[in-house]
């Protein structure tokens, strides 16, 4: 693709966030269609050998009343010189303030992780309640703002999320965020009426939740139709045996 091309193309989607929920970002396009989830464990991922990506816990920002509390990575993760890196941060509240200088600090510990070795992208993990999602919807907004135009950024998403309810589309994440994973595991409660509506080849109501997946090595798989890109969750650490079973499954 010519260079003046791209930043064309996501000018037009930020000019016009519509035009991201009918086709993936361009700024995923760089990223591989598999990824793995490296929580806090110790990882050595070195097995990889088909181009995988690594997602990876690179800490927790704890919003404790006015408070901002940062837990960074605490063990060590091994990648191969030449594996493609994506920085997740988890979010914790415990009745938080949700107040501007928090969603700084949310913003600001993102960016710090793109100083990091081999990353191309962030992603925000933050289960937000009801009562929280104002106060996400704008931290994703001064964090994009503020983000290298070319770098994508994901989130993870409840799948309630991406089937019924339509709050990230109706806060004017479209453009903000290039996809909402939908996690489909550790479901809770609506697992099964989930998995039936799924497996009956529903597809999800999100435009942002149309493009990615994520599943975990140790529940049923449900695959989604036109998904991209897959991310994969292991409890603890990774194995090569775990991800050369996983593989088998995967499309």
């Amino acid at each position: 693709m010519k260079r003046w091309i791209l930043p064309l193309v996501l000018g037009l989607v930020l000019l016009f966030p519509g035009l991201g929920c009918t086709r993936e970002s361009p700024r995923l396009r760089g990223l591989p269609a598999r990824m793995l989830w490296a929580w806090e464990s110790p990882q050595d991922l070195r097995f990889l050998k088909h181009g995988e990506g690594v997602a990876f816990l690179v800490g927790e920002l704890h919003l404790e009343g006015a408070e901002v509390r940062w837990v960074g990575r605490r063990n060590p993760l091994h990648v191969n010189p030449n594996t493609t890196l994506m920085a997740v941060l988890r979010v914790e509240t415990r009745q938080a303030a949700l107040n501007s200088a928090q969603a700084l600090a949310l913003a600001e510990r993102a960016l710090n992780a793109l100083s990091l070795p081999q990353v191309a992208g962030l992603q925000i993990d933050f289960d937000a309640k009801d009562s929280e999602r104002a106060f996400y919807a704008e931290a994703l907004k001064v964090l994009r703002s503020r983000m290298p135009a070319l770098i994508p950024l994901s989130i993870t998403a409840l799948a309630s999320w991406c089937l019924d309810d339509h709050w990230l589309s109706e806060a004017g994440l479209s453009g903000v965020v290039d996809e909402a994973v939908p996690m489909l595991f550790r479901m809770g409660p609506e697992d099964r009426t989930v998995r039936l509506r799924l497996g009956r080849g529903e597809r999800l109501s999100e435009p942002l939740a149309r493009w990615s997946s994520g599943l975990s090595t140790d529940e049923p798989l449900l695959r989604l139709r036109g998904s991209q890109r897959t991310y994969v969750f292991h409890p603890g650490p990774w194995t090569e045996a775990a991800w050369t079973r996983m593989t088998r499954e995967l499309p």
